[in-house]
């Protein structure tokens, strides 16, 4: 026959094993929730970053562009002046 210690230990013990198992994952899952935000907002400020300089490089195209535009507009006005002499 088992005295109520005993009862109280072969009861209690495992209980308390699985609530501290709980605990621990609840904190350990907790903590992956952490990085996963953590890891988010990263990629969010690459993004945001790459964004920015990809727009910047198509504003320097645009502007290399219209120079290059009116390079050529330069020439073929230089062309027919050269043209008209003859």
């Amino acid at each position: 026959m088992m005295t109520n210690v005993q009862l109280y230990l072969a009861i209690g013990l495992p209980i308390l094993a699985v609530l501290a198992s709980l605990v621990v994952s609840l904190v350990q899952i907790s903590g992956i929730k952490e990085d996963i935000r953590e890891l988010r907002g990263e990629m969010r400020g690459l993004r945001k970053d790459s964004q920015d300089s990809l727009s910047e490089a198509r504003k320097e195209a645009r502007e290399d562009r219209l120079q290059i535009a009116a390079d050529i507009k330069v020439l073929t006005g230089k062309v027919y002046e050269m043209m008209g002499q003859k």
